[in-house]
């Protein structure tokens, strides 16, 4: 299934509790047209005697398309060799998206801050590689990483030109490195991919157990993601919009009630952004 603008994806972080093959029946309920993937999620399918190809027919079945593959983080000289962040390679990583019928690869950088230079020039070559199986690539900034804002990427994906090379806007990243939503309007024709979450004014102490623990909702918070809705469409972005919430409250919740949630916090973002 194509995604467009106008459909809503939930994010594998938000039912990452959940296997991938368990959230579908979650995911339609709720109104969602489409999902995303870790690549942990593809390997958990397989140990379950679930090959990717399978698992791409059975979501492609459902209905669901596959928004992007989450994630590649070594694809420059200074990083890591081998496998990355979440122990796979970038032909791995390549390999799932195409078997899943994926959109596009997220690439991130946690390593020691490389040159601009070795950055530009890796995710032209990264963009090129992906190009060759049809997919698109977004770069993700994230606060505390080397790439931390939107403008950190704008810059990298302007200079990289590739036609398949673009952002990932993740609203929390957004909201916790001091974006606004003026930065979103003038790099949204970059942005290929969008990842919905709210925080409150406050950041914690641990930016990172924050993220990956207790993000809101889109709504619930003070990143006025109602606004980066309206900054996205008005500069120009056609991605469709995600909900990643990686929460420990609604981990506790049935997936089909964290789905729930999810797709309404969404909607009404959505129609408040009109």
């Amino acid at each position: 299934m194509s995604l467009t603008s106008d459909d809503l994806v939930l994010c594998a972080g938000t039912l990452q509790s959940t296997p991938i093959l368990d959230r579908i029946d979650a995911i339609l309920a709720a109104g969602f047209q489409g999902t995303s993937s870790f690549t942990t999620d593809v390997q958990q399918a397989e140990a379950a005697g679930v090959s990717p190809k399978e698992l791409g027919k059975r979501l492609a079945d459902a209905g669901l398309g596959v928004a992007e593959m989450d994630m590649v983080s070594n694809w420059f000289p200074s990083a890591t060799q081998g496998p990355g962040l979440l122990g796979f390679t970038n032909e791995q990583a390549f390999d799932y998206a195409e078997a899943l019928h994926a959109r596009s690869v997220t690439a991130v950088v946690f390593a020691a801050a490389p040159s601009q230079d070795e950055l530009i020039d890796s995710f032209a070559a990264l963009c090129d590689h992906a190009a060759e199986r049809g997919l698109l690539v977004h770069l993700e900034f994230i606060p505390f990483s080397p790439v931390r804002t939107v403008g950190d990427a704008l810059a990298i994906v302007e200079a990289a030109n590739r036609p398949n090379g673009g952002i990932m806007l993740d609203a929390w990243h957004l909201y916790r490195s001091g974006g606004t939503a003026s930065d979103v309007q003038a790099a949204a024709k970059h942005i290929l991919g969008v990842q919905l979450d709210d925080a409150p004014v406050e950041p914690e102490k641990n930016l990172v157990a924050e993220t990956t623990q207790r993000r809101l909702l889109p709504g619930q918070g003070d990143a006025d993601v109602p606004a980066i809705i309206r900054a996205l469409r008005s500069g120009g972005s056609t991605a469709p919009l995600g909900v990643e919430v990686f929460s420990e409250t609604l981990a506790a919740l049935p997936p089909e009630e964290v789905a729930r949630q999810a797709f309404a916090a969404a909607k009404d973002c959505i129609k408040k952004s009109l």
